[in-house]
């Protein structure tokens, strides 16, 4: 942890209200305090965050706040997304009656770079969230693939366990919640957004052929798809607490402007 005395850009004091709602972990000082190595007296209001320091070279480090990773993937997953909807809006649906459209080479592109990290950051966030949520010390138990008992500890479930599982199973378990399988559309969500991811992570050959409009390759996907924040957020809105446990930065996050 580390304080700050910082001011905003219209040079206020910050505090937990106005701080950047990106930053992980956030808490203000309740009373004044005397650092007892430095003597150092730390006023009430003084904000406290979480740091990372990096060694840039033999003489200089650099340090900076930490950030809620799924904040800070949304925030580029949502931000790719309006440049994508962006595009089309002025250029797509400003054609609405024609049965044919085309789009310009340059911004035909731009709209597919853009979902491509609209979506790959969603479903990373979705995941960031998920693994953050899992309690340290859970356990979860499951069959291998010789149909054995294997006992998977947090560390395992996060590197072995597929987000679809984690999501319908072992985070369900941990916190004593219902599954959405079945039951809630960020099941469902979850499946499309991890469906279109994948094609998009390990693209195959026959995904990226010149096709007709009744052949489903991920271009055609990224032309028609749901928005992949909506999706991402159905999933974190299931299980995120609610009230004073609610994460900050979810309750802070940007309204979607497309």
């Amino acid at each position: 942890m580390t304080r700050t005395d910082r001011t905003n850009e219209a040079d206020k004091p910050e505090t937990i209200d106005n701080a950047d709602w990106r930053i992980d972990t956030l808490a203000a000082v309740g009373q004044a305090w005397q650092n007892p190595w430095t003597g150092e007296l730390v006023p009430v209001g003084t904000l406290l965050k979480k740091v990372t320091v990096a060694k840039l070279n033999k003489k200089q480090t650099l340090t900076v706040t930490i950030p809620n990773a799924s904040a800070l993937l949304l925030n580029i997953a949502r931000r790719a997304y309006i440049a994508a909807v962006e595009v089309r809006r002025q250029h797509v649906y400003s054609k609405t009656r024609e049965p044919e459209l085309h789009l310009q080479e340059q911004l035909a592109f731009a709209y597919l770079e853009s979902m491509f990290e609209a979506v790959i950051c969603a479903h990373t966030a979705v995941e960031a969230y998920v693994n953050e949520l899992l309690p340290e010390g859970v356990t979860y138990t499951r069959l291998n693939r010789n149909g054995e008992a294997e006992i998977l500890s947090k560390e395992q479930i996060e590197r072995r366990a597929s987000l679809i599982e984690k999501v319908s199973k072992f985070l369900p378990e941990a916190l004593g919640k219902r599954s959405p399988k079945g039951i809630h559309r960020a099941y469902s969500d979850l499946q499309a957004l991890t469906k279109l991811r994948d094609r998009l992570i390990h693209m195959k050959s026959a995904d990226r052929k010149s096709s007709g409009p009744d052949v489903d390759t991920v271009w055609h996907r990224l032309l028609t798809c749901d928005s992949p924040i909506d999706q991402a957020m159905s999933v974190i809105k299931y299980f995120a607490p609610v009230g004073d446990a609610a994460p900050r930065w979810l309750g802070k996050m940007p309204r979607r402007q497309e």
